[in-house]
């Protein structure tokens, strides 16, 4: 599923910011936006746009240019802002159609329910980190879907009312690690496959092209050896992290890896925690296999709560962790968001690191 960046929502809230007589904060969804005071009112809708999205290089979005159009997490007056709000008419209301048939009427994006994507309608783009030569791998071939889902996480506040839905639940809490997804799983015909999040990379084995980091820590640590322990039917999802990666927050000496889904390739389901745990456990695969587990909570909880909740000190060294991941005890689907399992990031990690 690609991420949604921009998006028609409602205002539900508009409080004032102390000391601010020119801005104010309102809610959209599970996201606090700093706004200009009264350019919006309770139930407008707007178009919405994510941290990470780049908009486009159009007159409109000029005021982001020395910013090089880029949306992060920032605070203003004291007040965390993540995303940007627009109203409506940003959209040129009456230029688009939901198909290429131009005989049909043109979208009338007000009448549109809240949620619908216009991030392709703006033109907008998902920024990514530059990738280290070190991590620059050679494609192998098309990741296959059926072997390993994309590893990603809906952020909290994109699904406030998950938390209403399923409230009185217990689910485990884990930390949210700062590194590189790496996905690794063994084919009968074509043996050990090694992926990053987009990419499945070919075999590096002895380390020519560019350094490949994912392919160099699958071959130092026998993962396919562990694969094959599992019964080779399991593929393991976790984070590359460490010396060279994201800019290494943990400060660590070398490179780490710690699993956080096993994904069964037979059934096509994720394995449930517990039993994750008690595999582990089995093949005396060690405790820092998987990645650093915090408790579990009964879900009565509101999303500042978890975003309260999402800053402290990380298991893996003195420094902030990026945040927490929550996973029900027995795997389960939402009927909005499909697989139950959200994520809440920092905001003070991602203020310090200018995200």
């Amino acid at each position: 599923m690609t991420r949604i960046l921009a998006s028609i929502e409602t205002i539900s809230e508009l409080n004032p910011i102390s000391g601010a007589d020119k801005i104010e904060v309102a809610r959209i969804k599970g996201w606090n936006v700093v706004v200009k005071k009264g350019q919006f009112e309770v139930g407008d809708k707007v178009v919405y746009c994510e941290v990470d999205s780049i908009l486009p290089e159009r007159p409109e979005f000029e005021f982001l240019k020395d910013k090089h159009y880029r949306i992060r997490t920032v605070k203003l007056r004291g007040q965390v802002s993540q995303g940007i709000c627009f109203p409506l008419d940003v959209l040129n209301n009456g230029d688009w159609h939901l198909t290429e048939d131009m005989d049909e009427p043109p979208i009338c994006f007000d009448e549109l329910e809240n949620g619908f994507d216009v991030t392709n309608v703006l033109g907008i783009t998902k920024y990514e980190k530059p990738i280290p030569v070190s991590l620059r791998g050679r494609i192998r071939c098309p990741i296959s879907r059926l072997a390993v889902p994309k590893t990603d996480e809906t952020r909290v506040q994109n699904i406030p009312d998950v938390l209403e839905r399923h409230k009185g639940k217990t689910f485990h809490v884990t930390e949210k690690l700062d590194g590189t997804s790496m996905s690794c799983y063994i084919d009968p015909e074509t043996g050990l496959h090694v992926c990053s999040r987009n990419v499945d990379l070919a075999p590096d084995v002895e380390h020519k092209w560019n350094g490949d980091l994912y392919w160099k820590y699958a071959i130092d640590h026998n993962i396919e050896e562990i694969l094959k322990q599992l019964g080779s039917t399991i593929a393991i999802q976790g984070e590359l992290f460490g010396n060279g990666i994201q800019g290494n927050p943990y400060k660590l000496p070398d490179i780490y890896y710690r699993v956080f889904n096993f994904w069964d390739m037979t059934n096509h389901q994720y394995i449930d925690v517990a039993t994750m745990w008690d595999t582990v456990d089995s093949f005396g695969l060690g405790k820092d296999f998987l990645v650093p587990y915090l408790g579990q909570i009964t879900l009565d909880h509101s999303v500042d709560d978890l975003l309260e909740m999402a800053t402290g000190k990380s298991v893996l060294s003195d420094t902030l962790r990026e945040g927490l991941v929550f996973r029900p005890e027995i795997e389960s689907t939402d009927h909005k968001i499909g697989r139950l399992s959200f994520k809440a990031i920092s905001t003070k990690y991602l203020l310090e690191r200018g995200e």
